[in-house]
């Protein structure tokens, strides 16, 4: 019996302090000044792993689409919201239609880290607010327009590979020398 007595005590006391601490925090923050940005006019500075929006990219160099239809971005896409079709030529393969379902897109970015051309990237940006779904139905030239108006997110699918190879060993032989001291050989590249 006492036994009972002393846990409903207990657990009286841990109500008592975790609603203690609730109320400290709401009292803390409640002579804060709010930090609220009027949005249309005042833009917010994203930070640089921000990940926005979803677009197709050119290549710089030629002014070709980069994308090759290889479909590896629909066949990873959990939400299964890409739809490609591939279209052969004798250079290379080409995206025919590419369409992608915006409004369940889970901006996972698991297509953009699977792409090996670096064709679809994740913008800066989120501005794509609308009434109508039927407007968040990307096609092929949609996304190509917004990838040429909004400023890229700092990762693309070969940087965010690199990130994740492990670092190449160095290769390194000491030789020790009469005095004690060790030298290490660089390896030839």
């Amino acid at each position: 019996m006492a036994r009972k007595g002393a846990s409903f005590l207990g657990e009286t006391w841990q109500l008592i302090g975790a609603v203690g601490r609730a109320m400290g925090m709401t009292f803390r923050n409640f002579f804060r000044r709010p930090v609220t940005l009027q949005y249309p006019t005042v833009k917010r500075v994203y930070p640089d792993r921000f990940r926005g929006i979803l677009a197709l990219t050119y290549d710089h160099d030629t002014g070709e689409e980069n994308c090759i239809g290889c479909r590896l971005c629909e066949f990873i896409c959990p939400p299964q919201v890409i739809k490609v079709e591939m279209l052969k030529a004798e250079k290379r393969n080409w995206a025919k239609t590419f369409t992608l379902e915006l409004y369940s897109c889970e901006f996972c970015e698991l297509c953009v880290q699977v792409c090996p051309t670096d064709a679809i990237i994740m913008l800066k940006t989120f501005d794509l607010a609308t009434a109508d779904r039927r407007e968040m139905l990307l096609d092929k030239d949609r996304l190509h327009a917004l990838g040429l108006e909004h400023p890229a997110s700092w990762a693309t699918g070969n940087r965010l590979r690199d990130m994740q190879a492990p670092p190449k060993a160095v290769k390194t032989e000491a030789k020790v020398e009469a005095g004690g001291k060790a030298e290490a050989k660089e390896p030839a590249e």
